[in-house]
């Protein structure tokens, strides 16, 4: 089997997989939206977005460190388990900080306690993403697939029947539905043959911590990467209120869907990434700039879907009529974003991931600035346009540094 059709048949799996999710997310958003209504979905947004930063600093760049360093040996998986729930311990920590430091002006008293409630997605979700390295040297992504659609489809069944009685019901179930994922995956990964090598503390105490300096640059990348592009939910609802961040995110939403195809791709080009760097630099090179002339293609394909489908959302309730012009400036950021992507994971391939903290951490220093200067005046049209601005600085300063590198 070439290696193209591996590529391709991978992210085609990956990618029909995530429609299949994507249409229990467009219904999970969409009972949401009916039912709450923008204020209350506002509340739900700020909620999932805060805990969307811990999903990125649980994963820190683990799975990729793991498949660079270990290639197909498994013994040392249950380490990063262990990993994954030390950075849950921490991100409770960090959340508690978080709320000390805004007060009452972000989450009031009752939305801090639903934040904890739904905090086990964290946990959960950094379960799900480890186990994925299985699948992802199994290359068996359709397992995966399978067991997110189980999960997915019965946790939104209950949520249709738990919104009935409140947000908080709603939160509940959500929790639960990420739970029934976790089963699935892990009924389906203990299927796989090389399940059997993992074994419990494989990793010595050092080993762990070496293991974690590895993963720190490309870890705090992801986190930043996370941070610059969102905080801009926490600074709508703090200066224009839940119903702008209700309205912003619906639109939000639907733009973060075609992003997944990006990050699909890179999965399942990885590993192969990984083997021809080290052992075939010239047919890397090949590899590496088709994938990328593939990938800004598709992009564009996106950007056409994102203009056509946007005066739709009106149709979800007239609340969100005003979630089209967004979502339509965010689609026009598909492909700088699919290249960042690629650009992005060329550094760590080439060991340069220390490279992508500087980028990152400049773009989210001057998101916050931004953020806070326009907001005020222009409210999610202006968090829309400060995304691309933002996106395509990452950009600038990707090519930048690879010209560096290069010379």
């Amino acid at each position: 089997m070439s290696l193209r059709f591996k590529v391709a048949w991978n992210t085609f799996v990956q990618f029909s997989g995530r429609f299949l999710t994507s249409i229990i997310g467009f219904l999970t958003t969409l009972f949401l939206a009916r039912i709450l209504g923008a204020k209350d979905y506002g509340v739900y947004a700020k909620i999932y977005t805060l805990a969307s930063f811990f999903y990125l600093f649980i994963d820190f760049g683990l799975n990729a460190i793991y498949v660079r360093r270990f290639k197909k040996e498994l013994t040392n998986l249950w380490a990063v388990f262990a990993l994954r729930t030390l950075f849950f311990v921490a991100s409770i920590i960090l959340i508690a900080l978080f709320f000390l430091a805004t007060g009452n002006s972000v989450f009031t008293p009752q939305e801090k306690l639903w934040v904890l409630l739904f905090s086990p997605t964290i946990l959960l979700f950094g379960y799900l993403t480890t186990l994925n390295i299985i699948f992802q040297l199994e290359m068996r992504y359709d397992l995966s697939v399978v067991a997110s659609v189980l999960g997915g489809g019965a946790g939104l069944i209950i949520l249709y029947f738990a919104l009935q009685y409140g947000l908080i019901f709603g939160i509940l179930a959500l929790v639960f539905g990420y739970f029934l994922t976790f089963f699935f995956a892990y009924f389906f990964a203990k299927k796989i043959s090389i399940f059997s090598l993992v074994k419990r503390s494989a990793l010595n105490k050092n080993d762990m911590l070496r293991f974690l300096y590895e993963a720190f640059p490309l870890g705090t990348m992801l986190f930043l990467n996370t941070m610059y592009s969102r905080v801009d939910v926490f600074v709508l609802s703090a200066i224009k209120g839940d119903a702008a961040v209700g309205i912003y995110q619906l639109a939000y939403k639907f733009f973060e869907f075609p992003l997944a195809f990006a990050a699909f791709f890179a999965n399942a080009v990885f590993p192969h990434y990984i083997v021809l760097y080290e052992n075939n630099r010239p047919r890397f090179w090949v590899v590496f700039r088709k994938a990328t002339l593939y990938l800004t293609l598709a992009s564009f394909v996106f950007v056409i879907g994102g203009f056509i489908l946007a005066p739709l959302l009106r149709f979800i309730k007239t609340d969100y009529a005003p979630s089209s012009l967004p979502l339509r400036i965010l689609v026009l950021s598909f492909p700088v974003f699919f290249l960042t992507s690629a650009l992005s994971w060329l550094l760590f391939v080439q060991k340069r991931e220390k490279e992508l903290i500087f980028i990152y951490g400049s773009s989210f220093l001057l998101n916050i600035v931004l953020n806070l200067i326009f907001i005020p005046y222009r409210g999610y049209i202006a968090a829309s346009w400060i995304t691309v601005f933002g996106e395509v600085l990452v950009l600038l300063m990707l090519i930048w540094k690879i010209k560096q590198i290069r010379h």
